[in-house]
């Protein structure tokens, strides 16, 4: 590695090493070299404490080659937005780069293209409810149309489907069913007169399923919305699951935190999606994900804060630190292992923190809290991990409003919590000073005098503006911001670049020169309201450009200060005008500063940079950073940890209780509903059999007369008419329906059930055919009789058979007694058919009877069936609410523990901020016990009784304007007291 890269990447690498010493408290370094011989000490010191030993080569070298391939990865996104007409900042890019990891990724960007932030930012609850409702209405007859010919459904909408189906499921030869089907097959084309009956009502019910789902849609998006119609149809008929599915897919990656809610929205910017699909065509970002180091562990601070610390550096100044690395890898391995024994070893503890006085400020102010707040939030983020675990539910769970609610609810805190503890804190080792003021006022001038540039560019000459954004240069540990001027009359964005770079400094030099007019003084009150540390610095504009000038001003700077004094004054009016105590005021000449180090006679040169002033402005200057810039970046950073953590408590404080009570109420009324449902349902069951049995009684009453029909060659059709007629279809459809409506009572729904095998409406009774019992056939009998009887008499009585005429009074007889045997013969003949015709009739009402109570027990069967398949599913629905319930409590029950861990977090993190600045305001931090934010926007101090007047000396007299809240100390008497310690 060149020296040039060394030097380049030299403030980098010592913040590097701030990280990797960061347990004890570095928060400000003097440069690469000193740490590296610190670094050897902190060897010397691990050896001492025996814990010298040394782990593999390359322990730590993984994760600093990935952190720096990341940030490699994160400029080239940069460079390719910008190649795109786009701006992006790197924490844009970073979110591109999460998103490019992400499996899944590169299906859903079409899906996603022109879908609104709004869209993409939708709560969870409303997803819900759209997986519960819509598919339910559209999933079961999305292709209804497709299973008719086209020109059916155009017109088959026009019918009445409810009164066809209902004739439909008569027999076929029925009137109203040969009615119903001429009525459809009119809608319908010669193709379908093949359907039969059956196979008409399956589609008809599509028909009417779709309808059902058309309205119930309609009524969904009524409610919703206008953003909700994106999820919907685009098309009659065609459904947009694409969309849906990028939807749930974009919210399943935000809620399991494989990338945060904001890192999402850059899925509904077309620029940013562009960079992304560019970015996967030519695979610039590796999608392998190495495992990240132990949350506790010295390589995890590194990764943690490196993406920070380099975010002023290039991809040639992250390399050269990658290189520099990986050369001194066993050094950082053997400091590593130290920082880590750190926590367990007090000996060591004790050894390396006497270190401290090598790494800080020349005033001795080392900045403690960063690693104290950095530790909070790691325990924090553990424990939420450890807690925060998936947790799948029954389809049953969507069925209850109450428990969707609580579900949503909870999922929401759930994020809020990942997306607190997930952001840390940006971890930088060096303070940031902005320099401000007018233009053409020496901003410049004074940067290169400070930093010993003798270099003349950009030093501005008459009425010319040099410096339009802001730049940056260091001074040992502190980076100085020079920025643009203020109350330029043709442009104001200077001033807004200037504004920005105050804002985010930690302290800001003021420099003055010769006036203060309405603009600049608007700007300074701003500054000093905002109550960032601030030294305003009246510089003096003699002009000192040749050595005779010089040489006069190093003899008498008196002269060239006489007016300075005027300007504080003015400084002071400025100040007192809105109530804010007037900035420390130094006379600076930075003109001359910066001719006294290119001058060529070097004791003129010493003794005119002496007289300008610039030492005494260094001093003052290391002297506020140390007292009030480091104080005040602690409250920033505290701010900047507590605020999510702060967010997600008040909110979990008001949706918490909300949750608790659904839950109770649930809890309450799920088994009280559970027993009023099956009640009713076996109400509903005891009627409906008491219907069967009052129908099986009628229908037997009317069999005497179907039995007469039967018998003949229409015996099955009038059998058929005949069961068609006692309408026990309609038994099931009123059971079922009277089942629907008490359960949608309790807001529940009953799931389709298997299809019980049918029994064939036309199985008759066997019986056989019906006697012959005709008037003509008993004649026929009757004469055969007769004839049959005077024969035999003629030939019992010895009459010759071929006597033709027999005497008149034999003939009487024999006539006489012929009439008597016909007669018995007659009767005889209706006797017996008689009793076939009663046989047939009794033998037929067993069958017909048997038939009818076959059937009546097969419906009561099938009713059974359904009161018990009925009992079942609303038993199941209540064991999976029961168990979901118990779920979604489990998970209450986690966030009030994560709540109260997060109480405790604030807690302490208040509590390392006032110990903080106790400690700077030289009191002793130990006598602290307590410190708590309130929503009376307040900071609560507890102490002893006896240290009360020594604390508020220091917090409210000594750090009054560090802090926005006002601070109370009390006594430990009352830290019990009204002060919400007990939460939950």
């Amino acid at each position: 590695m060149s020296d040039t890269a060394v030097n380049d990447t030299a403030s980098l690498r010592a913040e590097v090493l701030a990280l990797l010493l960061e347990p004890l408290g570095v928060d400000a370094m003097a440069g690469s070299a000193s740490l590296e011989r610190l670094a050897k000490k902190v060897e010397a010191v691990a050896q001492a404490c025996g814990c010298a030993w040394l782990p593999p080569s390359g322990a730590t070298l993984q994760w600093i080659s990935d952190a720096v391939a990341a940030c490699v990865e994160e400029r080239k996104l940069v460079r390719l937005a910008t190649a795109r007409g786009r701006t992006l900042t790197l924490d844009g890019a970073r979110a591109l780069r999460e998103l490019m990891r992400l499996e899944g990724l590169r299906p859903h960007l079409q899906a996603l293209k022109d879908v609104t932030a709004e869209a993409l930012r939708a709560d969870l609850a409303a997803v819900a409810l759209a997986e519960r409702l819509l598919p339910g209405v559209l999933e079961p007859c999305r292709r209804a149309d497709q299973e008719w010919p086209k020109e059916i459904w155009r017109s088959i909408l026009e019918i009445d489907i409810e009164g066809a189906l209902t004739d439909l499921s008569r027999r076929r030869r029925t009137r109203q069913a040969a009615d119903a089907r001429e009525l459809v097959l009119r809608h319908s084309v010669s193709a379908a007169r093949d359907l039969q009956n059956r196979e008409l009502v399956t589609r008809l019910e599509k028909v009417r399923d779709f309808v059902a789902a058309e309205q119930s849609y309609e009524a969904v998006l009524s409610v919703r919305p206008q953003w909700w119609r994106w999820l919907g149809p685009d098309a009659r008929f065609r459904f947009r699951s694409d969309r849906r599915d990028a939807l749930l897919w974009a919210i399943k990656a935000r809620d399991t935190g494989a990338a945060s809610g904001s890192t999402l929205e850059m899925l509904a910017d077309d620029s940013a999606r562009a960079v992304i699909e560019h970015g996967l065509t030519t695979a610039l970002v590796s999608t392998a994900v190495s495992l990240a180091p132990p949350a506790t562990t010295s390589a995890a601070r590194l990764v943690a804060g490196l993406p920070a610390v380099a975010s002023r550096t290039d991809i040639s100044e992250l390399r050269a630190l990658e290189s520099w690395y990986t050369k001194n890898i066993e050094l950082f391995d053997r400091v590593a292992a130290a920082m880590d024994v750190r926590r367990t070893e007090p000996d060591l503890r004790e050894a390396l923190d006497s270190l401290i006085g090598e790494l800080a400020l020349p005033s001795g102010a080392v900045d403690a809290s960063r690693s104290a707040y950095r530790d909070i939030q790691c325990t924090l983020r553990a424990e939420v991990e450890a807690c925060l675990q998936r947790t799948s539910y029954s389809a049953h769970a969507i069925e209850s409003e109450d428990l969707v609610g609580a579900l949503s609810h909870i999922g929401a805190l759930e994020r809020e919590l990942r997306d607190a503890v997930r952001a840390m804190p940006a971890v930088r080792g060096r303070l940031l000073v902005a320099v401000a003021g007018r233009t053409k006022s020496g901003k410049t001038t004074l940067r290169k005098a400070l930093t010993r540039d003798t270099d003349r560019t950009g030093i501005g000459r008459g009425a010319h503006r040099t410096t339009r954004k802001t730049s940056a240069f260091e001074i040992g540990s502190v980076t100085y911001l020079d920025t643009p001027g203020v109350a330029a009359k043709d442009d104001d964005l200077d001033a807004q670049r200037a504004r920005a770079a105050c804002d985010i400094a930690d302290a800001v030099i003021w420099n003055y020169a010769d006036t203060l007019r309405d603009e600049e003084s608007a700007e300074l009150q701003r500054l000093l309201l905002s109550g960032k540390p601030l030294l305003a610095v009246v510089n003096v504009k003699e002009r000192v450009d040749t050595p005779d000038r010089l040489q006069l001003f190093a003899q008498r700077p008196e002269r060239a200060f006489a007016s300075t004094s005027g300007h504080a004054v003015r400084i002071e009016q400025v100040s007192r005008a809105v109530g804010v105590a007037p900035p420390v005021v130094l006379a600076v000449h930075s003109g001359a500063a910066h001719e006294a180090l290119s001058t060529a006679d070097r004791e003129l040169g010493d003794r005119a940079l002496r007289a300008s002033r610039l030492p005494e402005l260094e001093q003052s200057l290391a002297r506020l950073l140390a007292e009030r810039a480091i104080p005040l970046r602690g409250v920033r950073l505290a701010e900047g940890v507590r605020a999510p953590l702060a967010a997600f408590h008040d909110r979990a404080a008001e949706v918490l209780p909300q949750i608790g009570l659904a839950l109770g109420e649930l809890e309450r009324s799920g088994p009280s509903e559970r027993v009023a449902l099956l009640e009713a349902f076996r109400i509903a069951g005891q009627n409906t059999r008491d219907r069967l049995e009052a129908e099986r009684h009628r229908a037997k009453e009317r069999l005497p007369d179907v039995v007469r029909d039967l018998g003949g060659v229409d015996h099955s059709q009038r059998w058929s008419n005949f069961i068609t007629s006692l309408e026990l279809e309609g038994l099931f459809s009123s059971l079922e329906s009277e089942f629907e409506q008490e359960t949608r009572k309790w807001g529940r729904v009953l799931r389709a059930r298997a299809s019980a095998p049918e029994r064939q409406d036309d199985a008759h009774p066997r019986v056989r055919p019906r006697p012959d019992v005709k008037v003509v056939s008993l004649g026929t009998a009757a004469a055969k009789g007769a004839a049959t009887a005077l024969l035999g008499s003629f030939a019992a009585k010895g009459i010759p058979k071929k006597l033709a005429v027999p005497p008149p009074a034999a003939a009487a007889v024999y006539v006489a007694e012929t009439l008597t045997g016909a007669a018995k013969a007659v009767s005889s003949e209706v006797d017996r058919a008689r009793q076939a015709k009663d046989k047939w009739t009794s033998a037929t009402t067993a069958v017909a009877e048997a038939s009818l109570d076959e059937l009546f027990d097969w419906v009561g069967a099938r009713l059974a069936r359904i009161v018990d398949d009925a009992t079942a599913q609303v038993d199941a629905q209540s064991e999976a609410q029961s168990a979901d319930i118990s779920s979604t409590r489990e998970r209450f029950k986690q966030l009030r523990r994560l709540r109260s861990a997060v109480r405790s977090a604030l807690d302490a993190i208040d509590l390392v901020l006032v110990r903080r600045l106790q400690a700077l305001a030289g009191g002793d931090p130990a006598v602290i016990r307590l410190a708590r934010r309130t929503p009376g926007v307040e900071l609560r101090v507890w102490t002893d009784a006896s240290r009360i007047a020594e604390v508020r000396a220091c917090l409210q007299e000594q750090l009054v304007d560090v802090l926005t809240e006002r601070i109370e100390v009390c006594s430990d008497s009352r830290s019990g007291e009204g002060d919400g310690t007990a939460d939950d």
